[in-house]
Protein backbone atom coordinates (compact mmCIF):
# COMPACT_ATOMS: atom_id res chain seq x y z
CA UNK A 1 0.00 0.00 0.00
CA UNK A 2 3.16 2.17 0.68
CA UNK A 3 4.04 1.83 -3.10
CA UNK A 4 0.61 3.11 -4.49
CA UNK A 5 0.93 6.65 -4.37
CA UNK A 6 4.80 6.22 -6.11
CA UNK A 7 2.84 4.29 -8.70
CA UNK A 8 -0.05 6.58 -9.30
CA UNK A 9 2.69 9.31 -9.36
CA UNK A 10 4.97 7.42 -12.05
CA UNK A 11 2.31 6.69 -14.04
CA UNK A 12 0.53 10.10 -14.12
CA UNK A 13 4.05 11.69 -14.56
CA UNK A 14 4.27 10.94 -18.81
CA UNK A 15 1.02 13.16 -19.24
CA UNK A 16 1.97 15.95 -16.57
CA UNK A 17 5.31 16.26 -18.48
CA UNK A 18 3.40 16.15 -22.12
CA UNK A 19 0.95 19.28 -20.44
CA UNK A 20 3.85 20.98 -19.35
CA UNK A 21 5.99 20.95 -22.29
CA UNK A 22 3.76 21.28 -24.93
CA UNK A 23 0.53 23.26 -23.32
CA UNK A 24 1.78 25.46 -20.32
CA UNK A 25 4.66 26.47 -21.22
CA UNK A 26 4.03 27.45 -24.68
CA UNK A 27 0.91 29.01 -23.22
CA UNK A 28 3.00 31.10 -20.65
CA UNK A 29 5.33 32.70 -23.54
CA UNK A 30 1.71 33.50 -25.67
CA UNK A 31 0.52 35.63 -22.84
CA UNK A 32 4.21 37.20 -22.02
CA UNK A 33 4.55 37.93 -25.85
CA UNK A 34 0.93 39.43 -25.76
CA UNK A 35 2.01 41.60 -22.90
CA UNK A 36 4.97 42.91 -24.47
CA UNK A 37 5.71 44.73 -27.82
CA UNK A 38 7.77 41.72 -29.06
CA UNK A 39 9.88 39.18 -28.15
CA UNK A 40 12.76 41.86 -27.09
CA UNK A 41 10.50 44.09 -25.30
CA UNK A 42 10.09 45.25 -21.77
CA UNK A 43 7.55 42.81 -19.61
CA UNK A 44 4.62 43.63 -19.00
CA UNK A 45 3.37 46.44 -21.79
CA UNK A 46 -0.05 46.78 -23.19
CA UNK A 47 1.31 48.45 -26.02
CA UNK A 48 0.15 45.52 -27.96
CA UNK A 49 -3.06 44.63 -26.77
CA UNK A 50 -4.30 48.90 -27.40
CA UNK A 51 -3.07 48.27 -31.21
CA UNK A 52 -5.05 45.17 -30.90
CA UNK A 53 -7.74 46.79 -30.14
CA UNK A 54 -7.29 49.42 -32.23
CA UNK A 55 -7.53 47.03 -35.44
CA UNK A 56 -10.86 46.91 -37.16
CA UNK A 57 -9.64 43.74 -38.53
CA UNK A 58 -9.42 42.57 -35.16
CA UNK A 59 -13.09 43.41 -34.26
CA UNK A 60 -14.22 41.94 -37.08
CA UNK A 61 -12.35 38.34 -36.31
CA UNK A 62 -14.33 38.67 -33.00
CA UNK A 63 -17.57 39.03 -34.72
CA UNK A 64 -16.70 36.09 -36.86
CA UNK A 65 -15.95 33.99 -34.42
CA UNK A 66 -18.66 34.59 -32.38
CA UNK A 67 -20.85 33.99 -35.74
CA UNK A 68 -19.31 31.61 -37.58
CA UNK A 69 -18.91 28.77 -34.94
CA UNK A 70 -22.62 29.70 -33.11
CA UNK A 71 -24.33 29.42 -36.68
CA UNK A 72 -22.52 26.52 -38.07
CA UNK A 73 -23.06 24.59 -34.56
CA UNK A 74 -26.40 24.89 -34.44
CA UNK A 75 -27.17 23.84 -38.43
CA UNK A 76 -25.24 20.56 -37.45
CA UNK A 77 -27.25 19.76 -34.25
CA UNK A 78 -30.31 19.91 -36.54
CA UNK A 79 -29.06 18.38 -39.46
CA UNK A 80 -27.80 15.83 -37.35
CA UNK A 81 -30.18 15.28 -35.22
CA UNK A 82 -33.08 15.02 -38.00
CA UNK A 83 -30.23 12.73 -39.77
CA UNK A 84 -29.77 10.03 -36.45
CA UNK A 85 -33.72 10.41 -36.31
CA UNK A 86 -34.42 8.98 -40.12
CA UNK A 87 -31.37 6.78 -40.02
CA UNK A 88 -32.41 4.90 -36.76
CA UNK A 89 -35.30 3.85 -38.08
CA UNK A 90 -35.97 0.94 -40.95
CA UNK A 91 -35.92 2.85 -43.81
CA UNK A 92 -34.80 1.79 -47.02
CA UNK A 93 -31.24 1.94 -48.22
CA UNK A 94 -30.32 3.52 -44.37
CA UNK A 95 -26.79 2.01 -45.08
CA UNK A 96 -26.32 3.61 -47.77
CA UNK A 97 -27.02 6.93 -46.85
CA UNK A 98 -24.95 6.58 -43.56
CA UNK A 99 -21.79 6.23 -45.19
CA UNK A 100 -22.56 9.00 -47.67
CA UNK A 101 -23.16 10.94 -45.16
CA UNK A 102 -19.87 10.55 -43.70
CA UNK A 103 -17.92 11.57 -46.48
CA UNK A 104 -17.69 14.94 -46.07
CA UNK A 105 -16.06 14.68 -42.85
CA UNK A 106 -13.79 11.34 -44.23
CA UNK A 107 -11.91 12.95 -46.67
CA UNK A 108 -9.04 15.18 -45.60
CA UNK A 109 -10.24 18.64 -44.93
CA UNK A 110 -7.79 20.86 -47.92
CA UNK A 111 -9.48 18.37 -49.92
CA UNK A 112 -12.29 18.81 -49.52
CA UNK A 113 -12.02 23.09 -49.05
CA UNK A 114 -10.06 22.77 -52.70
CA UNK A 115 -13.27 20.33 -54.23
CA UNK A 116 -15.88 23.43 -52.76
CA UNK A 117 -13.84 26.62 -53.53
CA UNK A 118 -13.71 25.23 -57.05
CA UNK A 119 -17.63 24.50 -56.86
CA UNK A 120 -18.18 28.38 -55.56
CA UNK A 121 -14.94 30.26 -56.51
CA UNK A 122 -16.36 32.88 -59.44
CA UNK A 123 -16.73 31.75 -62.39
CA UNK A 124 -16.85 27.98 -60.69
CA UNK A 125 -19.19 25.33 -61.56
CA UNK A 126 -21.89 26.98 -59.54
CA UNK A 127 -22.14 30.35 -61.18
CA UNK A 128 -21.98 28.58 -64.44
CA UNK A 129 -25.11 26.16 -63.34
CA UNK A 130 -27.11 29.20 -62.62
CA UNK A 131 -25.66 30.91 -66.25
CA UNK A 132 -27.02 27.78 -67.68
CA UNK A 133 -30.58 28.86 -66.22
CA UNK A 134 -29.93 32.63 -66.39
CA UNK A 135 -29.37 34.17 -63.40
CA UNK A 136 -26.03 36.45 -62.33
CA UNK A 137 -23.23 34.81 -60.59
CA UNK A 138 -23.65 34.35 -57.16
CA UNK A 139 -20.54 35.66 -55.53
CA UNK A 140 -20.60 33.34 -53.32
CA UNK A 141 -16.97 33.95 -51.77
CA UNK A 142 -16.66 38.18 -52.35
CA UNK A 143 -14.72 39.17 -49.31
CA UNK A 144 -16.93 40.78 -46.49
CA UNK A 145 -20.22 39.92 -47.90
CA UNK A 146 -23.07 38.11 -46.61
CA UNK A 147 -22.89 35.64 -48.88
CA UNK A 148 -19.22 35.00 -47.98
CA UNK A 149 -19.94 34.14 -44.33
CA UNK A 150 -23.81 31.65 -45.26
CA UNK A 151 -21.06 30.19 -47.70
CA UNK A 152 -18.21 29.61 -45.12
CA UNK A 153 -21.12 28.53 -42.48
CA UNK A 154 -22.90 26.45 -44.83
CA UNK A 155 -19.82 24.49 -45.27
CA UNK A 156 -17.79 24.08 -42.34
CA UNK A 157 -21.47 22.65 -41.14
CA UNK A 158 -21.42 20.27 -44.11
CA UNK A 159 -18.10 18.72 -43.42
CA UNK A 160 -18.67 18.57 -39.58
CA UNK A 161 -22.19 17.65 -39.57
CA UNK A 162 -21.33 13.57 -39.41
CA UNK A 163 -19.25 13.94 -35.86
CA UNK A 164 -22.93 15.34 -34.27
CA UNK A 165 -24.73 12.92 -36.79
CA UNK A 166 -22.99 9.78 -35.54
CA UNK A 167 -22.98 11.08 -31.55
CA UNK A 168 -26.75 10.95 -31.71
CA UNK A 169 -26.99 8.03 -33.90
CA UNK A 170 -24.93 6.05 -31.09
CA UNK A 171 -27.14 7.47 -28.25
CA UNK A 172 -30.31 6.71 -30.22
CA UNK A 173 -29.16 3.12 -30.73
CA UNK A 174 -28.64 2.59 -27.00
CA UNK A 175 -31.97 4.18 -25.77
CA UNK A 176 -34.41 1.18 -24.13
CA UNK A 177 -37.14 1.14 -26.75
CA UNK A 178 -39.83 -0.06 -23.91
CA UNK A 179 -40.01 3.68 -23.15
CA UNK A 180 -41.30 4.58 -26.28
CA UNK A 181 -43.42 1.68 -26.79
CA UNK A 182 -45.13 2.44 -23.31
CA UNK A 183 -45.53 5.81 -24.62
CA UNK A 184 -46.99 4.65 -27.85
CA UNK A 185 -49.26 2.84 -26.15
CA UNK A 186 -50.87 5.23 -23.62
CA UNK A 187 -51.97 7.12 -26.94
CA UNK A 188 -49.07 9.70 -27.95
CA UNK A 189 -48.07 10.21 -31.23
CA UNK A 190 -45.04 10.27 -33.24
CA UNK A 191 -44.39 14.27 -32.50
CA UNK A 192 -45.02 14.16 -28.52
CA UNK A 193 -42.95 11.19 -27.92
CA UNK A 194 -40.21 12.69 -29.75
CA UNK A 195 -41.15 15.75 -27.63
CA UNK A 196 -41.12 14.41 -24.15
CA UNK A 197 -39.94 11.17 -24.35
CA UNK A 198 -36.39 10.41 -27.07
CA UNK A 199 -35.01 14.44 -26.66
CA UNK A 200 -35.09 14.08 -22.92
CA UNK A 201 -33.38 10.76 -23.06
CA UNK A 202 -30.98 12.03 -25.54
CA UNK A 203 -30.24 15.16 -23.32
CA UNK A 204 -26.71 14.00 -22.72
CA UNK A 205 -25.53 12.92 -25.56
CA UNK A 206 -26.87 15.99 -27.26
CA UNK A 207 -24.90 18.27 -24.79
CA UNK A 208 -21.77 16.41 -25.16
CA UNK A 209 -22.26 16.87 -28.89
CA UNK A 210 -22.50 20.71 -28.17
CA UNK A 211 -19.09 20.90 -25.98
CA UNK A 212 -17.31 18.82 -28.31
CA UNK A 213 -18.44 20.79 -31.64
CA UNK A 214 -18.61 24.16 -29.56
CA UNK A 215 -15.00 24.26 -28.95
CA UNK A 216 -13.97 22.61 -32.18
CA UNK A 217 -16.06 25.20 -34.10
CA UNK A 218 -14.41 28.53 -32.01
CA UNK A 219 -11.15 27.25 -33.56
CA UNK A 220 -11.79 27.94 -36.59
CA UNK A 221 -9.18 28.71 -39.54
CA UNK A 222 -8.91 26.58 -42.38
CA UNK A 223 -12.53 26.65 -44.03
CA UNK A 224 -12.27 30.63 -43.89
CA UNK A 225 -8.98 31.07 -45.04
CA UNK A 226 -9.09 28.38 -47.87
CA UNK A 227 -12.84 29.76 -48.90
CA UNK A 228 -12.43 33.46 -49.03
CA UNK A 229 -9.03 34.31 -47.79
CA UNK A 230 -7.54 36.02 -44.57
CA UNK A 231 -10.01 39.07 -44.60
CA UNK A 232 -12.32 37.48 -46.56
CA UNK A 233 -14.41 36.37 -43.63
CA UNK A 234 -11.73 36.83 -40.62
CA UNK A 235 -11.99 34.69 -37.23
CA UNK A 236 -9.35 35.45 -34.55
CA UNK A 237 -7.03 32.10 -35.46
CA UNK A 238 -7.00 33.39 -39.35
CA UNK A 239 -6.15 37.08 -37.91
CA UNK A 240 -3.33 35.77 -35.67
CA UNK A 241 -1.61 33.70 -38.47
CA UNK A 242 -2.16 36.72 -41.17
CA UNK A 243 -0.43 38.94 -38.16
CA UNK A 244 2.35 36.43 -37.95
CA UNK A 245 3.43 35.53 -41.50
CA UNK A 246 2.44 38.22 -43.40
CA UNK A 247 3.59 40.74 -41.17
CA UNK A 248 5.56 39.10 -38.63
CA UNK A 249 3.89 40.67 -35.84
CA UNK A 250 4.62 38.12 -32.65
CA UNK A 251 3.00 40.39 -30.24
CA UNK A 252 -0.32 40.99 -31.94
CA UNK A 253 -0.58 37.24 -33.03
CA UNK A 254 0.02 36.39 -29.46
CA UNK A 255 -2.50 38.62 -28.18
CA UNK A 256 -5.20 37.54 -30.50
CA UNK A 257 -4.39 34.10 -29.74
CA UNK A 258 -4.91 34.61 -26.50
CA UNK A 259 -8.42 36.28 -26.73
CA UNK A 260 -9.32 32.75 -28.52
CA UNK A 261 -8.00 31.19 -25.68
CA UNK A 262 -9.99 33.43 -23.42
CA UNK A 263 -12.88 32.99 -25.64
CA UNK A 264 -13.03 29.08 -25.69
CA UNK A 265 -12.61 28.78 -21.92
CA UNK A 266 -15.61 31.68 -20.98
CA UNK A 267 -18.01 29.06 -23.71
CA UNK A 268 -16.67 25.98 -22.14
CA UNK A 269 -17.45 26.64 -18.69
CA UNK A 270 -21.77 27.06 -19.13
CA UNK A 271 -20.91 23.43 -21.79
CA UNK A 272 -19.18 21.52 -18.69
CA UNK A 273 -21.10 22.48 -16.31
CA UNK A 274 -25.01 21.28 -18.61
CA UNK A 275 -22.88 18.58 -19.23
CA UNK A 276 -22.32 17.35 -15.52
CA UNK A 277 -26.13 18.14 -15.18
CA UNK A 278 -27.02 16.38 -17.89
CA UNK A 279 -24.79 13.13 -16.93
Amino acid sequence: MSRAPRARWLLAAPFALYVAALLAWPSVQAVTLALSDGPRAPFPSLDGLRALASDRLFWRAVLGNLLVPVASVALELAAGLALALLLASRVPGRRLVRAAVVIPFALPEIVFLTIVRAILAPRGYADGALATVGLPPGDFLLPGTPAAYASVILVDAWRTTPVVFLILLGALGALPPEVDEAARLDGAGRWRRLRLVTLPMLRPAIVAALLLRGLDALRIFAAPLVLTGVEGVPVLSTYAYHQWSDYGDDALAAGASAVLAVLCVVASVPLLRRHAEAS
